[in-house]
């Protein structure tokens, strides 16, 4: 274990410096983050003492928490993370489970007490940034828990209840615009300017798209506007202004939400999530229906899934803190449960165009055996820095070992895909997927096989042995 350990913590600062060179945001991989469910610091801020999600799961978790984890999060090869909303709502409406989710802020200009202080954040986003990963925030720009003061500037939320364009489809808001523009647009680049974050996870943001008018077009543009002015006078962070959407729905949905008018450039890519981990909120289904053709459409441009143009930067995840959990979907006692997992995070790191993974499922972390949870927060189970057997430890080993490849070769992230089938010799079905980067020319195979291959690569010396539903990495 202790090798191991000296070998991610090199891997670590080989991929910092790696990144450095491709501030590109096809190139993130981002961890996800749920603030009060994850760690929890005694020297740190109380947390709270309940929030939607299981009873036996953590509620107190805080920024001190997530200032002590940074390490091991920077060791599974991620280079962002994304915590969901740490603005104060103490005394929003709603009572203490909705508060401490923080979708429903009373105070955007204000850090959640129960969480930390502003200079816990800073500590926070200074530590990310030293060790080579962007901050992104959880921004709620279409509802409100009982904002009453003014921005620091003196703008003011028009509060008028209002359905967004995708109508009842999409439930009401209380922030309406653009009677709200002046202040959102502070509001989205106050964190940027103050403590150099580098971006936005954007919830319901389809609640921005309002009389006919995507409100992303203007928000959008302050932020780069800011970006620009940060990078030209020479800022490292705080220049990325990175801004993805969550806009339930397939392509086309999308297309006429968030994308609409090109609001947004970025948004999850929930079309991909159902074909590879299986649907949000029903554990029915584990994704891969079609076997390798529903990798091919994943890996493929976003066009070729009816995406707005291969310009958009569809967001491909496996879980997250709305659903059920990736190995939710799966039986523990399948012999190849944890080879299921490996594959769907081989996936993710062969995705051309930025991912997001959930903390906790480098560890196999399961949420049904949870009580007191609703399908859309069932997954909000109590982090952990540690595998509990060698199995977990593995899954964890390979998950960083697939994203460190991935960080090291452009061609993973923003690489052209060709994908070629055959039949091994002892029945084995495979796919192989050669990507090349058009701008580096680094090229790699991604191969994937449902039983134990060798395959022979013309410009390799060695053949390359592949295990069964585990995806093999090779630079070409």
């Amino acid at each position: 274990m202790k090798t191991k350990t000296i070998i991610l913590t090199l891997f670590a600062f080989i991929f910092v410096k790696a990144f450095a060179q491709n501030p590109d945001p096809r190139a993130l991989t981002i961890y996800q983050i749920m603030v009060a469910s994850y760690q929890h610091a005694p020297d740190g801020a109380p947390g709270y003492t309940a929030m939607w999600g299981p009873d036996d799961a953590r509620k107190d978790g805080n920024l001190r928490g997530i200032i002590n984890s940074l390490d091991s999060i920077r060791a599974l090869g991620v280079n962002a993370i994304w915590m969901t909303p740490i603005f104060d709502s103490s005394t929003a409406t709603g009572g203490e489970k909705l508060q401490a989710t923080g979708y429903f802020t009373n105070n955007f200009f204000k850090i959640d007490p129960h969480f930390g202080s502003e200079a816990d954040f800073r500590e926070l986003v200074d530590k990310a940034h030293g060790l080579g990963m962007y901050v992104i925030l959880d921004g709620v720009f279409g509802h409100h828990g009982g904002v009453t003061e003014p921005s620091p500037s003196g703008y003011t939320l028009d509060t008028t209840q209002v359905y967004s364009d995708r109508g009842e489809q999409g439930g009401t808001g209380n922030i309406a615009y653009p009677g709200s523009l002046d202040y959102i647009k502070e509001l989205a680049t106050y964190y940027i300017d103050r403590y150099g974050v580098d971006g936005w996870r954007l919830d319901q943001a389809y609640q921005a798209t309002q009389g006919g008018h995507n409100y992303w077009l203007e928000i959008r543009g302050a932020v780069e506007e800011l970006t620009a002015a940060r990078k030209a006078r020479g800022e490292k962070w705080g220049t990325l202004g990175y801004m993805v959407g969550e806009d339930w729905g397939d392509a086309d949905v999308i297309n006429r939400g968030v994308y609409r008018d090109g609001g947004l450039l970025s948004a999850f890519d929930f079309d991909g999530k159902e074909r590879i981990s299986g649907p949000m909120q029903n554990v029915e289904g584990a994704g891969l229906e079609n076997g390798w053709a529903d990798i091919v459409t994943t890996l493929a441009p976003p066009t070729s899934r009816g995406y707005l143009n291969d310009s958009v930067m569809p967001n491909l995840y496996l879980s997250n803190h709305d659903g059920y959990r990736l190995a939710d979907h799966f039986d523990p006692a399948d012999p190849q449960y944890y080879e299921k997992l490996k594959l769907r995070h081989g996936i993710l790191a062969a995705y051309s165009g930025p991912i997001t993974l959930y903390y906790g499922d480098e560890y196999a972390d399961r949420s049904l055996e949870s009580t007191g949870a609703q399908p859309d927060n069932i997954a909000r189970t109590t982090g952990h820095l540690s595998p509990r057997n060698a199995r977990e430890a593995d899954l964890r080993d390979y998950v960083a070992e697939a994203m460190k490849f991935r960080a090291d070769n452009p061609a993973m992230w923003r690489g052209e895909a060709s994908f070629a089938t055959m039949r091994g010799r002892n029945g084995a079905d495979i796919l192989v997927v050669t990507k090349r980067d058009p701008e580096s020319s680094n090229k790699v195979a991604v191969i994937f096989t449902d039983k134990p291959v060798t395959l022979k690569f013309p410009s390799l010396e060695e053949a390359v042995k592949v295990e069964a539903l585990v995806p093999r990495f090779v630079r070409l």
